[in-house]
């Protein structure tokens, strides 16, 4: 698993990753949720705040460069989540990771949002990754996309799990955390 810790949290004021939420940081409440699922826990991206976290390679592209890096930590391949997702569920990370067979790329697909900072991504894209870093404005959207060997998990399988858009619910504002508790 790849937590991407390396966003500059304008909006939020201060730093997502490191935020408290009722005690525990966002990241803990990641890695109690889903940690113990994965071989490895990698925390890829510039944060000063966090012991052992993994500069990007290439800075300043966002979660896709994040992917890059994570990707050429682990030898498998990653679920690739963001510090700002501390709601995941275990469950519903489990069912991805269920559907992952002979794909390259799982990903649910919520309110028609390609959920690509919760998703798997397996090693082998990693060429298909670095082509779109040489792209303008490369994103894991268009990665996702235009993969021919991605699994789009539809909505519609996600309802099966209570309260399942929590697992997919980000906060950019302090407010945005209220509607959880």
């Amino acid at each position: 698993m790849a937590i991407l810790v390396g966003g500059k949290s304008k909006r939020f004021g201060s730093d997502k990753c490191t935020h408290e939420i009722n005690g525990k940081r966002s990241i803990d409440w990641i890695n109690e949720s889903i940690g113990f699922l994965f071989e490895k826990v990698l925390f890829v991206g510039e944060n000063d705040r966090i012991d052992d976290s993994i500069l990007d390679l290439k800075p300043g592209f966002g979660p896709i460069s994040g992917l890059e890096t994570a990707i050429l930590n682990s030898k498998n391949g990653v679920f690739l989540v963001s510090c700002d997702m501390p709601f995941v569920k275990k469950e519903i990370v489990d069912f991805i990771l269920r559907k992952i067979s002979n794909y390259s790329i799982v990903c649910p697909v919520v309110d028609g949002i390609y959920q690509v900072t919760h998703a798997f991504y397996s090693a082998n894209i990693l060429e298909e990754v670095k082509k779109e870093m040489l792209t303008k404005n490369p994103s894991l959207k268009h990665l996702v996309s235009t993969c021919s060997n991605s699994l789009l998990i539809e909505e519609k399988e996600l309802e099966i799990f209570k309260d399942y858009k929590n697992s997919f619910s980000n906060f950019n504002f302090p407010d945005d955390l209220n509607q959880h508790f």
